[in-house]
């Protein structure tokens, strides 16, 4: 605005409208706003990019966009925002669990990974001229917990800020474990019957079945040997 003639005044009693510089002009993909550095804004966005990634764009060139954090093959980033001045916390669901970092704000590099359990982070409070970030978790072995994450030491300190308590449990005596399983089994659709192990597929392999692996992955109608 300060370049503007004679500022914000100058448009004063006339019908002149305020110039603007386009960046997103359609509505076909999110954008989130992640930062501004004067004429630089960094957005978390799904634009070309299903799962999501961290893009930089410049008013001086608003049709170049450049990729921070780069859409990962397989995971999703569900979440970035800046901290700390310089830095960025984000988080990706990661074969079911999910996976918080600190990366460089300009680069996207990775800085450090932070330590969580299995289970799904309810929220992340984190303002860029903090340095202390709040992290909502819950698991099968808590109903909620609030980690209070200092990134001014070199390697980051979190620690717990709020614990819900059951009374009569205590979680340290457990632990969850992830285990990745395949298992294949057969459903006989015209029945409802559920054939298990595979050496039976052959009695009835005329019959619509259904394959199922995690979720079901395909199907089969009236199959021919």
């Amino acid at each position: 605005m300060s370049a503007f003639h004679d500022g914000l005044e100058g448009f004063k009693g006339g019908n002149a409208l305020l110039p603007f510089i386009k960046l997103i002009d359609d509505f076909d993909a999110q954008y989130q706003e992640i930062a501004n550095d004067d004429t630089v804004f960094t957005f978390l966005t799904n634009k070309d990019a299903p799962r999501y990634k961290v893009v930089r764009v410049d008013l001086k060139e608003p049709s170049s966009w450049i990729d921070v954090v780069p859409e990962s093959e397989k995971d999703v980033l569900e979440s970035a925002f800046a901290v700390n001045g310089d830095k960025m916390i984000v988080c990706y669901l990661s074969d079911v669990k999910y996976v918080i970092q600190i990366r460089d704000l300009k680069t996207g590099s990775l800085l450090h990974q932070l330590p969580t359990d299995i289970g799904s982070v309810t929220g992340i409070s984190a303002r860029r001229r903090d340095s202390t970030v709040f992290i909502g978790f819950t698991s099968f072995l808590t109903p909620g917990i609030i980690y209070q994450c200092n990134l001014d030491s070199e390697v980051p300190d979190m620690k717990i800020f709020r614990e819900i308590s059951v009374p009569g449990f205590n979680r340290s005596e457990f632990q969850v474990n992830q285990v990745a399983i395949f298992s294949v089994c057969l459903f006989l659709a015209l029945n409802s019957v559920l054939i298990s192990p595979l050496d039976q597929f052959k009695v009835f392999y005329r019959n619509s079945l259904f394959l199922f692996a995690g979720f079901p992955v395909g199907q089969r109608n009236n199959l021919n040997s």
